[in-house]
């Protein structure tokens, strides 16, 4: 019914069996992953190595809906060598990194439009993603650069954190004026307070997660509920109580 998908703390489940044990007993089906999950480059795996990922997978019914890329757009050939292993796993999407190291530039633009192109060959999607700490702190930002991609298979990861961290109402400010509101391909489920941005559980800060969560779904939504290790020491234990606030919401609608 609702589409979950969970990236694991590195820091506690550093290689991606361990990853899928997790989503195992938390019953999620759909993982997100770094690129490196398991101590070395996806771009370096060998055969042999890219098969027991691949079996590990199937073994288990799980898909990687969410592969982040780990180096930076200009640099094409590890892009190209980054689709062609994530095909071999069926990988959905590619989170790539856009405007780390400063304001986004026609250089860094071009790059991104051929990388997106390789996606489209691939039959891979691209997302990206706001971020308080880049040059895609908002919705502005986030909407100049998909405006420059639009006609390539692209969606949004909506965070709502990141925006409550330039004190944005994630819900009644962004998402409501955007116009991005149909290409939300995942929604992070997680939430901080305006005070100081700090991460506190979904539902308990100011990030308007049921409201986001409601008109999604209003929306005919079939993107992904995002659980990530946004909070310190995301434990399995907190992972549990992440998903039974999620619940609740979800019941109160």
């Amino acid at each position: 019914m609702y589409n979950l998908c969970l990236r694991a703390d590195e820091k506690l489940a550093p290689g991606l069996e361990q990853q899928i044990d997790i989503c195992n007993r938390l019953l999620i089906p759909n993982m997100e992953v770094n690129d490196g999950t398991g101590g070395k480059p996806w771009t370096e795996l060998s055969g042999a190595e890219l098969e027991h990922y691949r079996s590990l997978l199937i073994r288990h019914h799980k898909k990687i809906v969410l592969l982040n890329a780990s180096k930076p757009l200009t640099e094409y050939d590890y892009y190209k060598k980054l689709f062609a292993r994530a095909l071999l796993l069926q990988v959905e999407n590619v989170k790539v990194k856009v405007g780390e190291d400063g304001p986004v530039d026609e250089a860094e633009l071009d790059a991104l439009r051929h990388v997106a192109e390789l996606a489209r060959l691939y039959g891979i999607g691209i997302v990206i993603e706001n971020d308080s700490r880049t040059a895609l702190p908002d919705d502005r930002t986030l909407t100049a650069v998909y405006s420059c991609i639009k006609e390539y298979p692209v969606s949004i990861a909506f965070n709502p954190l990141e925006f409550v961290r330039t004190k944005a109402h994630p819900f009644f400010h962004v998402y409501y004026n955007s116009k991005l509101k149909g290409k939300v391909g995942f929604l992070r489920v997680n939430d901080g307070l305006f005070a100081d941005g700090s991460a506190v559980v979904p539902g308990d800060g100011n990030a308007e997660v049921k409201e986001l969560v409601s008109i999604l779904l209003k929306r005919s939504y079939k993107g992904y509920f995002s659980f990530t290790p946004y909070m310190e020491n995301a434990d399995e234990a907190l992972f549990a109580l992440m998903l039974e606030h999620f619940k609740k919401m979800l019941l109160e609608m």
